[in-house]
């Protein structure tokens, strides 16, 4: 009984040991739909760092100004906060997770926009703790707190411009291509 089950099996059984030789890694269809992926991810990625530097932008012009409520503070940086936690996060996680099938040099962009938006990360989270602290110096007269609201509008503003690179230098390869222009992909 066996044997016969082996027997009438092992040619569907061959066939399917075949496919990975027969198929290859990466087809090029499912390039193309990585990259386009990657392209959605990256303009993901761009849009919230844009979102960042606008509350950024606010806290800074707030940083010198006296009238400003510790709680105007506190809004701007949740703002920032749920950003990084709800759009910016979870595009650089998906965006890491495909990095190995894109282009060599989209991932050392990839590597780029990771390490930005890691000290963006942690400068946010500087400031909140910085602007939760129990004393009642306003954040006008805090420079530690200034400080890491500056970086974090740099950090925000140098994620925004190597995300738009990226996406706009991804998305004219992908239009090259799909007009049929050979393009290196090195």
């Amino acid at each position: 009984m066996i044997q016969q089950f082996i027997t009438r099996r092992a040619p569907m059984l061959a066939a399917f040991a075949m496919l990975p030789v027969l198929l290859p890694a990466s087809t090029p269809s499912r390039q193309l739909e990585v990259q386009k992926e990657g392209i959605q991810l990256v303009a993901q990625i761009e849009e919230s760092a844009r979102n960042i530097r606008y509350h950024a932008d606010h806290l800074d012009s707030f940083a010198n100004n006296l009238q400003a409520s510790r709680q105007i503070h506190k809004s701007h940086l949740t703002q920032i906060r749920e950003t990084v936690n709800d759009r910016l996060r979870p595009a650089l996680q998906r965006l890491v997770e495909i990095q190995d099938e894109l282009p060599d040099w989209k991932q050392q962009s990839i590597q780029d926009m990771h390490i930005r938006a890691a000290a963006l990360t942690a400068h946010v989270n500087g400031a909140i703790a910085e602007a939760n602290d129990s004393t009642p110096t306003p954040p006008a007269m805090n420079r530690e707190y200034k400080k890491l609201v500056s970086q974090v509008n740099a950090h925000a503003a140098s994620l925004v411009t190597t995300s738009d690179a990226v996406g706009e230098y991804s998305s004219a390869l992908l239009k090259a291509q799909d007009a049929g222009v050979t393009v290196p992909q090195s």
